[in-house]
């Protein structure tokens, strides 16, 4: 199995977690709505870690 690099599962970690935090605060809004809003926040930083990663990653192979 090939493992995905790094910045890809930052992102992809991140897309999964804006997803439940998008589904926590519109089926459970009245249990863990504000949770929801915490899951959002949480993979939006985990897709901006990510992204930061890939743009890294790309700059040095330009130099390269």
């Amino acid at each position: 199995m090939n493992k995905l690099e790094q910045y890809k599962r930052y992102i992809f970690m991140g897309i999964i977690i804006i997803a439940l935090g998008v589904t926590f605060s519109t089926t459970l809004e009245d249990t863990a709505g504000s949770l929801g809003t915490v899951f959002i926040a949480l993979g939006g930083l985990f897709f901006i870690i990510g992204m930061n990663m890939k743009r890294k990653l790309s700059e040095n192979k330009k130099e390269e």
